[in-house]
């Protein structure tokens, strides 16, 4: 592998990235087996709600399972324009419709790319009866231009040859309706409180097994009889938005633990780093403590990580992926008394939603291999400008959680 070559020739990878002005060299650290994590001491009554300030300090993305199709967006000056399929045809004139019902009636294998191309041709149809707007990264602006209504690839073989289209679907955020007292409406993105909740309880399931051990963790969490989970009585509404940014880009798989200049890429929407949310929590006799001071156990491992050349003896590349302003702000993190670490979202990685000691990841090591079952996982997704970003990169999923009530 090329971080192999390196070695081999006696120069780091790192140092390589430099001489080319990539990306600086970042000081030689190296994780411990067993991350001592401070605990806060922050007293909780035994009943009562409990107030978080939660900031995303990296892209968030809480997929709403749907996508964004080039039949119902158009992307111009970095902006995309969301607007409904129905609308964009009654905005139509005579001679435009007429012209649309052609690409329907002939009903050709290409017809769904040429209706994307009209749509696309139609653009200030388009961008007047869109009620959302996103910006982009200017490398997603050029794979619009360049992709929509053109063929990607040609399949087949022996004279019997398809065509495929690129469908540039994007991968939406969940949005909550809002209405103004002016009588309009805003589609803000927001975390939901079932994905909060997910994340906390998979950290305080790795609490109760590594402190009271499998059984009781079988008994409190995975007991079938439902009124049984002791999360039962964990109540998490949906964030309140304070402040919101959303951008549209590119999620980037890398390689942890080789040097990856390559890597699949999808189209992704996310939640901007800084986004600001208020979210309560009701709990009934529950050790909220515990529960919180389980989230820096769980998490701030894993995030630690990011950030260091070296995990448990294997040499770890996201660090030298990452935006180097992320790398600097966070390198020596350390989470204040009423301060804890969440990751939640897609892309979060397998080690963030599995029980550190009852992990069984399976990981394809190449295309040509059957998978393998390790106790993490090799690759990671990082938010890119473009589809081919190496540096600059950032992790997805990280929210610094604040209490303040």
């Amino acid at each position: 592998m090329l971080g192999d070559a390196f070695k081999q020739a006696g120069i780091s990878s790192k140092d390589f990235k430099k001489k080319k002005n990539i990306q600086k060299e970042k000081p030689k650290q190296v994780t411990k087996t067993k991350e001592i994590v401070q605990k806060s001491t922050i007293k909780f009554k035994k009943d009562g709600i409990l107030k978080l300030k939660l900031t995303a300090i990296s892209p968030l993305h809480i997929g709403s399972g749907e996508v964004y199709e080039p039949t119902n967006f158009v992307i111009d000056g970095n902006i995309l324009y969301h607007f409904k399929d129905e609308d964009f045809f009654l905005a139509l004139d005579e001679q435009q419709k007429d012209s649309f019902m052609r690409i329907i009636d002939e009903n050709r294998s290409d017809s769904f790319s040429r209706i994307n191309k009209f749509v696309k041709d139609n653009i200030e149809v388009s961008k007047k009866i869109a009620f959302l707007k996103v910006k982009t990264t200017e490398a997603l602006q050029k794979d619009y231009n360049q992709k929509i209504g053109k063929i990607s690839q040609i399949e087949g073989h022996s004279g019997n040859y398809t065509k495929v289209f690129n469908k540039f679907e994007i991968q939406r955020i969940q949005r909550k309706q809002l209405k103004s007292k002016d009588f309009t409406y805003s589609y803000l993105g927001y975390i939901t409180g079932s994905s909060l909740k997910g994340a906390i309880s998979t950290a305080y399931r790795e609490f109760i097994y590594k402190n009271d051990g499998k059984q009781a963790l079988e008994i409190k969490f995975e007991n079938k009889d439902v009124t049984k989970n002791i999360f039962k009585d964990l109540k998490i509404s949906d964030a309140k938005v304070i402040k919101i940014g959303t951008k549209i880009g590119y999620a980037c798989n890398k390689e942890r633990f080789e040097d990856d200049e390559t890597g699949m890429s999808t189209f992704i929407e996310t939640i901007n780093p800084n986004s600001e949310f208020i979210v309560d929590i009701s709990y009934h006799n529950l050790k909220m403590q515990d529960i919180l001071n389980s989230l820096n156990e769980h998490y701030i491992p894993i995030f630690k990580s990011m950030l260091l050349n070296e995990t448990d003896g294997k040499e770890e590349f996201i660090n030298e992926y990452l935006a180097d302003s992320f790398y600097e702000k966070y390198k020596n993190f350390i989470p204040k008394e009423n301060q804890f670490l969440l990751r939640v979202g897609k892309h979060s990685g397998a080690r963030a939603v599995t029980i550190d000691g009852l992990r069984d990841i399976s990981v394809k090591e190449s295309k040509y291999k059957t998978l393998k079952h390790q106790k993490e996982e090799t690759t990671t997704w990082l938010f890119g400008e473009s589809s081919n970003s190496s540096t600059n990169l950032l992790p997805f999923g990280w929210v610094l959680c604040e209490v303040i009530e």
